[in-house]
C-alpha cells in the first residue's frame, strides 16, 4: 500500500475525510454540527501556535501513523457567537515542513 494511502487500512482513519470541519453557533444548537468521533482518538504531536487562544495543532494517529492538522476559530458575535474547528489530512512532507518549522 503507497504510504499516502495508509489511512484506509486504518480503524481510525478510514472514517476520517480528507477535510473535514465542526461548527456551533451559540443560540441555535439546531446548527451545530462536529468532528467525527474518531478524530477523539489522534495524538497530539506539536502545539503549532502554543500561546494563542485558538488551537493550531499537529496531530498523528497512533495506530497508522497519518498526520492531521487542526485548528479551531472563533468569532464573537452579538446574540452568539461561533467556534468552528477544521481537521485536515496531511502527506508526510507536509508534516515534516511544519516539524522543521
Amino acid at each position: 500500500m503507497p504510504e499516502n494511502k495508509r489511512w484506509e487500512a486504518c480503524e481510525t482513519c478510514k472514517h476520517l475525510k480528507d477535510w473535514s470541519r465542526g461548527e456551533q453557533k451559540g443560540g441555535r444548537p439546531e446548527w451545530d454540527t462536529s468532528l467525527p468521533a474518531e478524530a477523539n482518538q489522534l495524538v497530539l504531536v506539536r502545539d503549532l501556535k502554543p500561546d494563542s487562544a485558538r488551537l493550531h495543532q499537529l496531530l498523528r494517529c497512533a495506530r497508522c501513523g497519518t498526520y492531521y492538522l487542526y485548528w479551531t476559530e472563533y468569532e464573537f458575535l452579538v446574540g452568539g457567537s461561533e467556534d468552528t474547528q477544521t481537521l485536515e489530512r496531511l502527506s508526510d512532507e507536509a508534516a515534516e515542513k511544519l516539524l522543521a518549522g
